[in-house]
């Protein structure tokens, strides 16, 4: 196939439209999140602006991830608008340039864009997400308080093993080291009384406190002195309630979600909302291309009476749309009303056909 530098500069000039716009929307969605950030800190100790800073960015890529179909049809509105009020796409079709050739590189763009999305961005937005839950729900899980001679910084910390409940109570510490330490063990299952571990210091990591010279108290039994002993804890994702079920398979990697479905069919719920977020990020490109498309539109819109802005907000207003009509066919596949692959892949291919129709009858007649 041969790549023409009319490719290459649409291409180019679609990618920079396309950038902007995501640099765009990610911005104001981060500036929002930032403030949501600082709420969810501000009753923690040692939390900071920074931390809340920290946060937002480890959301970022999920946020960019969401924004992406809204990047590509707002770049590719300015992308059509310059070349429109150049009289680019004028000189282009007096040479006899397609409608279809200068689409091509855009079409390749949003293509690229989407695979980028599936197989680097979705990823990396898990891990991240993953990462950004555990640090937040460790800084949740902490309480301080002043209390004692001196007004010593007391420190509730709250943690779970693969079959324990953990209550800490410990002088703060740095580095990840405690003193003066108790740590109350109860049943995961029934919430039953264990014991109760009297420690001189502790340390804690990812994986583990470790309590260092101290006593074992349990109910019955004489209280019996050890040198060390050693608690897992667990960091992975907690089990959501039903409410955030639908936000955590969408912060899923798309490698992570059919054992995701497939673990909770098992456990008697319902996997939908996995494979309809499976099917969704796999029509990924499909939703980009129907974007760009939508704004092709741009590109065969007469310059008179205002016709090109009103065409650009007709763009705008159609990928709304495209977004609500995926939104409510998701609900209903969640919903058990309709297959979840019939759900992700109808509205974005409907939105293509229709977006490709226009600019065929445009084109052709």
């Amino acid at each position: 196939m041969h790549i023409s530098r009319l490719d290459i500069y649409i291409f180019k000039l679609t990618l920079s439209g396309v950038l902007v716009a995501a640099g765009g929307v990610c911005l104001s969605i981060i500036l929002v999140d930032i403030v949501e950030q600082l709420r969810n800190i501000s009753a923690v100790a040692n939390a900071s602006t920074f931390t809340a800073l920290r946060f937002t960015l480890m959301r970022t890529p999920g946020i960019l991830e969401l924004a992406l179909p809204f990047a590509v049809l707002v770049g590719s509105i300015v992308t059509f608008m310059r070349l429109a009020r150049s009289s680019e796409i004028v000189a282009m079709r007096a040479s006899g340039v397609s409608t279809w050739r200068f689409l091509s590189p855009v079409a390749v763009l949003a293509a690229l864009v989407g695979l980028f999305a599936i197989f680097i961005l979705g990823p990396s937005a898990a891990r991240l997400n993953l990462a950004y839950e555990t640090q937040l729900q460790a800084l949740s899980a902490v309480a301080t308080t002043k209390t004692g001679e001196g007004g010593r910084t007391m420190m509730w910390i709250k943690d779970r093993g693969p079959d324990l409940q953990l209550t800490i109570s410990a002088e703060a510490g740095s580095a990840g080291q405690y003193s003066n330490v108790t740590l109350l063990a109860f049943s995961k299952t029934d919430s039953r009384f264990i014991a109760r571990y009297d420690a001189q210091s502790a340390t804690r990591s990812e994986q583990s406190w470790t309590l260092f010279n101290g006593t074992k108290s349990s109910i019955g039994a004489e209280a019996t002195p050890f040198a060390t002993l050693t608690f897992p804890i667990l960091k992975d994702r907690l089990e959501d309630n039903q409410k955030n079920k639908d936000a955590t398979a969408r912060a899923m990697s798309i490698w992570d979600l059919p054992r995701a479905a497939r673990d909770a069919e098992a456990a008697g719920g319902s996997p939908q909302r996995y494979w309809l977020q499976f099917h969704r990020k796999l029509a990924l490109p499909i939703a980009l291309l129907s974007m760009a498309m939508i704004a092709a539109v741009l590109s065969l819109s007469s310059d008179r009476f205002g016709h090109r802005a009103i065409m650009a907000a007709a763009a705008i207003a159609a990928g709304l749309l495209v977004y609500f009509v995926n939104d409510i066919s998701g609900a209903l596949a969640t919903a058990g009303y309709a297959p979840s692959w019939i759900a992700a892949w109808c509205p974005p291919l409907a939105a293509l056909f229709i977006a490709l129709a226009t600019v065929s009858y445009r084109e052709d007649g």
